[in-house]
C-alpha cells in the first residue's frame, strides 16, 4: 500500500511526531509512505524514514538540494500552503493508494484534488487533539475564516478517525473508529519501584510548562505555592520552561528535555506527575500516558487513559484540589500507589506504537 501525508510543515508539535512514528511503523508493516511538504518548511524536527516530496507555491516538486524561500512573517502563507498543496495533490494523487488529511486544512486540498487509486475509499482524515477547538478562543477576521473552514472539513466525505473517543460525534466529526497517538515502549519503561516506597525525604512534582491558559499550567503552580505553604519536603520540577512573566519559586527548577529519551528520564525522576488542562477532558494527552507507562502517579483533569482506578482525578481550574490531591498521593501507603501503577501500566499497552499503526493501517487497508 502506498501512503501519502500532506502536511502544512515540519513542526514541534505532538502532532506532527505521531505522524512520523505512524510513518515508520507502517513502513515496517510493508507501506509504502511519503510525506508532502511546502518547499519552505524547516526539515523534519521528528526524524522519519518515509519519503519527503517538496512542492512550490505552483504545485511543482523540488528537490531537497533544490528548496528556497522562507514563510512570510505575515499573511499569505495559509493561502499559498492551501493552493500549493492542492496543485501538488492534482498531480500526485493518482500514484498512491491512500491519501491521509490530519490538519483541517489539509482536509480541503485532499477532497478537491482527483482520488487515489482506491477513489473515495483512499481518502482518510485523521482527526487530533484539540483540532475542533482550535480557533474557538481566537479573534480576528482570519482566525474566524479558518474556524469556520475547520468546522466544515468535517462534513467532507473523507473517512474519518479520531485520536481519541471522546470525538466521536464531536461537534461535527463523523469518525466511527479512533486510534490513539502511540507510544514509544523502549524509552517509557516503568521504574522498578516507585520513588515514593524508597523512603526520598523530598517529594518532586512535575508538569509540562505550556503557556496557552487552557492547558492549566498556572493552576499547577498555584497548587504548588498551596503545597509548599504546608510542608517543606515538596519540589517543583517544570518541563520545558513556558512559565507565566515574572513566576518563580525557590523549590522550582525548570528542565529542559533534549529529546525523547530525556523526557521519560525526566518522569522518572518524578515522585507524581500534575496534569491540569482545561478543554477537552478525555482528549488523548500525551504527558498521561507516558508518564503512566513510567510507573508515575498521575494527578489529573481526567484525560484518555486516566480514571479514577489508575489515576487520581480532580475538577478543573481547582489548584486547592490539585494541592489535597497530591497530598493524598504523599498520604497513601505504597501498596496503595502500586495498584494504581499496575494498573495504569496496564492501560497504556494498547497505546504501544506497534500495536497503533497496525491497527490504523487495517483500518485504511479494510476501506
Amino acid at each position: 500500500m502506498r501512503i501519502l501525508i500532506p502536511i502544512i510543515a515540519f513542526a514541534r508539535a505532538g502532532g506532527y511526531r505521531v505522524l512520523a512514528r505512524l510513518a515508520d511503523h507502517w513502513i515496517k508493516l510493508g507501506a509504502s509512505v511519503d510525506f508532502l511538504v511546502d518547499q519552505r518548511t524547516d526539515p523534519p524536527y521528528f526524524p522519519t524514514r518515509a519519503g519527503i516530496r517538496w512542492f512550490d507555491t505552483n504545485g511543482l516538486e523540488v528537490a531537497a538540494t533544490a528548496r528556497h524561500g522562507r514563510f512570510a512573517p505575515a499573511g499569505g502563507n495559509s493561502r499559498s500552503i492551501f493552493f500549493g498543496m492542492w496543485r501538488a495533490l492534482r498531480r500526485l494523487s493518482g500514484e498512491y493508494d491512500v491519501i491521509l488529511a490530519n490538519q483541517s486544512l489539509t482536509a480541503w486540498p485532499v477532497w478537491l484534488a482527483p482520488p487515489p487509486r482506491r477513489g473515495r475509499q483512499g481518502r482518510f482524515y485523521y482527526v487530533q487533539a484539540y483540532e475542533p477547538d482550535f480557533y474557538t478562543d481566537e479573534r480576528g477576521l482570519k482566525n474566524r475564516v479558518l474556524g469556520a473552514l475547520s468546522a466544515l472539513s468535517y462534513r467532507l466525505p473523507l473517512t474519518q478517525v479520531a485520536n481519541a473517543p471522546m470525538y466521536l460525534g464531536y461537534r461535527g466529526i463523523t469518525a466511527r473508529e479512533w486510534v490513539p497517538p502511540g507510544l514509544d515502549e523502549a524509552l517509557f519503561q516503568r521504574r522498578p519501584t516507585a520513588r515514593a516506597a524508597s523512603g526520598s525525604a523530598v517529594w518532586t512534582l512535575g508538569t509540562i510548562g505550556r503557556r496557552e491558559p487552557v492547558k492549566g499550567t498556572e493552576d499547577v503552580l498555584a497548587a504548588f505555592e498551596m503545597l509548599a505553604r504546608r510542608r517543606d519536603d515538596v519540589r517543583l520540577s517544570i518541563a520545558y520552561g513556558n512559565l507565566p512573566p515574572g513566576w518563580r519559586h525557590p523549590h522550582a527548577e525548570v528542565v529542559v528535555p533534549a529529546d525523547d529519551a530525556a523526557l521519560a528520564a525526566y518522569y522518572r525522576s518524578l515522585d507524581l506527575l500534575l496534569v491540569a488542562g482545561r478543554l477537552q477532558l478525555g482528549a488523548c494527552h500525551y504527558p498521561v500516558i507516558e508518564a503512566m507507562a513510567s510507573g508515575v502517579p498521575v494527578v489529573t483533569t481526567g484525560y484518555t487513559p486516566s480514571s479514577t482506578d489508575n489515576a487520581w482525578i480532580v475538577p478543573v481550574r481547582s489548584p486547592a484540589a490539585l494541592a489535597d490531591a497530591a497530598e493524598a498521593v504523599m498520604n497513601c501507603t505504597p501498596d496503595q500507589v502500586a495498584a494504581k501503577l499496575d494498573l495504569a501500566e496496564l492501560q497504556t499497552r494498547p497505546f504501544r506504537w506497534p500495536v497503533v499503526a497496525k491497527r490504523f493501517l487495517g483500518l485504511m487497508q479494510a476501506a
